[in-house]
């Protein structure tokens, strides 16, 4: 009796491990939809507050925030998903697109304006929402970058550097406080950056597997 609770009791703790392992291993990548058909493709942007060479990820939080501005041929925009990896900057993500045109035409800022919270509400990051108390910013870059999505491809608009500065930001009480001030902001342009695919590669997740099979690049760290 003792040697069956003993066994149960060890069998209990491996599967503890295990599926806390995978959960530790799940909880390394950001998480993504499979592909819908063997047609599917997914377009990737890492972007970083900075300048090349000395950028980390952009400042995205509940009250200010950056996204891709990406249309399609219709002109509508495309919503990313995004996720900070340790290898990356900031990494946005659109999965499930169909092949076409895509243009990146530059990035959206959007941020709370508190005059228009309504009390005791909580605001959200939320880039491509029309929520009532945000206020967007459209900043193009200098040349628009087109892409020719294939089907059944993962691939990338490039890599992006901005730089910029809030008209108050934490030290300031207006409302609008975490607007950005256009004056400040300068966008740098690497439209043949690969890095974001060869870092994604190395995402294992069941999911990200299927993509990664899409994925033309090779695994690196850099």
């Amino acid at each position: 009796m003792k040697r069956q609770l003993l066994s149960a009791a060890v069998l209990l703790l491996a599967t503890v491990l295990v599926l806390g392992g995978c959960m530790t291993l799940a909880s390394l990548w950001p998480s993504v939809d499979p592909p819908i058909n063997s047609e599917s493709s997914l377009l990737m942007v890492e972007a970083g507050e900075g300048v090349p060479s000395e950028s980390g990820v952009l400042y995205n939080t509940n009250f200010t925030g950056w996204a891709p501005w990406v249309e399609n041929e219709k002109g509508q925009i495309i919503p990313f998903k995004v996720f900070n990896d340790a290898r990356l900057d900031t990494a946005y993500f659109a999965e499930n697109l169909s092949p076409g045109i895509y243009t990146l035409k530059g990035f959206i800022h959007v941020y709370t304006d508190y005059g228009k919270l309504p009390e005791d509400a909580m605001p959200s990051y939320e880039p491509f929402e029309d929520n009532p108390y945000h206020v967007k910013q459209f900043f193009p870059v200098d040349y628009e970058v087109i892409i020719e999505l294939e089907e059944d491809l993962v691939d990338t608009l490039g890599r992006y550097y901005i730089s910029y500065e809030w008209i108050g930001g934490a030290d300031a009480d207006t409302d609008d406080r975490w607007k950005v001030n256009e004056d400040t902001v300068s966008i740098v342009s690497k439209p043949n950056d690969r890095r974001i695919l060869r870092i994604a590669k190395n995402w294992a997740t069941s999911n990200w597997k299927l993509w990664n099979e899409k994925n033309p690049e090779t695994a690196a760290d850099e």
